[in-house]
């Protein structure tokens, strides 16, 4: 009986192999050296690429048994662990540069920052504004000593936004704010000690064209304990903050919205391709959403590219500009800032009456190769047609794609073959009066691992069945 299974000719063991799952084919590929040399046909992974990804999956890499097994073996689709500390819905989430920590920022008014690990911990929270006032938006820069914060105010006067930077290494004080001329603008980094805020009248410029504002903070003065707790408003009236217009634009019926910064030498330029020691980091390509002034207005995707040294810029044209007739539910660049990638809603019109689709579209640019046609992603869905912006964020790595959602679930793509691979659950206590997913985040040096933050106030991490294995 066992000459008979190892005379087996191949066509009999491929059809019998054809029957099992790739767990069960790689079983069978151990049990000796002629099963192991059948049970790698490339009929074989095909076929089982077909089953699992369906009809129409095409492949990426050389071989459709790494195919496989790259989806289904390295994709951060498992549940790792969850983290609980934020009373309320979250908002944002984002990594460090280094990974090393995770900041969370929500509706509680609350910043929290977590050390990632195999088990991770929460390392600081700061209450930073009160609610109803909340915050938005959390960024490292790139040294990882401090945080950006965008923080919504509500006053009985109105609303305003602030934009904030908390010190990390100042027992994660707030040691300087800016209020923000434009509600929705969010800011960045331009590099270590300088953000960019959008203004009109940027203090001592007389013109109305719009501004980024280059705002250089100091906080040598800022040792005192009792400073270090004063409320957030009352670092408006400090005076340890440069300003600079770094970059104008003409007022027109356009209203900036998500910027983001990359330098000039990362522009068309292939990810291969060795920095020139001429490379000046001074030089920067600023990527600005711009908002129409009418909600169901014509949006548009401007590059433009500024100079840090220049003292008084003039009024700037854009390098490149993509004109798209859809609402922006979020924006994401990837760390290594070779892509960015937008969320859409598109506008649908009867008549006089305009609102939302439900569709929600992925756009991805490729900064490295910009001529390069953006590409598009599908799959994700808002609960309902609505004339308002639910605001979900997405991410990039080198081979996966994901997002948040109005459901009650996070979306991941395979980046090559726009797959959706999976859609990870929150499984939400009402996911039809909650937001669903507002944020994710790939871990920057490992995209098998992902972050997700919901509005069941939970921090979830996500990891790949390699990932997991390893850590057992």
């Amino acid at each position: 009986m066992e000459n008979d299974w190892e005379n087996l000719t191949d066509p009999i063991l491929l059809s019998v192999f054809s029957y099992l799952n790739f767990h069960e084919l790689n079983y069978a590929s151990k049990s000796c050296k002629n099963w192991y040399r059948v049970a790698q046909d490339e009929s074989l992974w095909r076929e089982l690429s077909f089953r699992y990804l369906g009809s129409r999956f095409s492949r990426h890499d050389d071989s459709w048994k790494s195919e496989l097994k790259r989806l289904t073996y390295h994709a951060p689709v498992h549940l790792h662990q969850t983290c609980e500390s934020h009373v309320d819905e979250v908002y944002n989430v984002c990594f460090s540069k280094s990974g090393k920590y995770i900041a969370t920022c929500g509706l509680d008014g609350n910043v929290k920052v977590w050390l990632f690990g195999p088990n991770t911990e929460l390392v600081h929270s700061r209450q930073v504004v009160d609610p109803p006032s909340y915050v938005n938006y959390v960024e490292f820069n790139e040294a990882e000593t401090h945080l950006l914060l965008n923080c919504m105010i509500k006053g009985d006067t109105g609303d305003q936004s602030l934009l904030a930077v908390m010190s990390i290494e100042k027992e994660f004080a707030v040691i300087a704010a800016r209020q923000s001329w434009f509600p929705n603008f969010r800011g960045t980094w331009l590099n270590n000690d300088t953000f960019l805020n959008a203004d009109v009248l940027a203090y001592f410029f007389s013109n109305d064209n719009i501004k980024l504002v280059a705002c250089t903070f100091y906080e040598e003065d800022l040792d005192d304990p009792f400073l270090l707790e004063r409320p957030l408003l009352d670092r408006l009236s400090d005076n340890n903050v440069d300003l600079r217009s770094f970059l104008e634009m003409e007022r027109d019926e356009f209203r900036p919205h998500f910027v983001k910064v990359i330098n000039w030498s990362e522009w068309n330029r292939d990810s291969t391709t060795k920095r020139t020691e001429d490379s000046n980091d001074n030089e920067k390509v600023v990527i600005l959403f711009q908002r129409s002034l009418e909600w169901d207005g014509v949006q548009r995707i401007v590059f433009y590219k500024a100079d840090i040294d220049r003292e008084i810029p003039s009024v700037t044209d854009p390098i490149k500009t993509i004109f798209i007739n859809y609402g922006c539910t979020g924006v994401q660049l990837s760390a290594d800032h070779r892509y960015i990638v937008y969320n859409f809603r598109g506008v649908c019109e009867d008549g006089d009456k305009s609102w939302y689709d439900k569709e929600v579209d992925m756009m991805v640019i490729n900064l490295a190769k910009s001529d390069d046609k953006p590409k598009i992603f599908s799959g994700n869905m808002s609960l309902e047609y609505s004339t308002f912006i639910s605001y979900f964020f997405p991410d990039a790595s080198a081979d996966f794609i994901a997002s948040g959602s109005e459901q009650d679930a996070a979306v991941i793509w395979d980046r090559h073959s726009k797959y959706v691979i999976s859609k990870l659950p929150h499984h939400l206590q009402d996911p039809a009066t909650q937001n669903g997913v507002s944020a994710v985040a790939f871990h920057p040096r490992d995209q098998e691992i992902l972050v997700s933050v919901a509005d069941d106030c939970k921090l979830r991490i996500w990891m790949s069945a390699n990932k997991t294995r390893h850590l057992l």
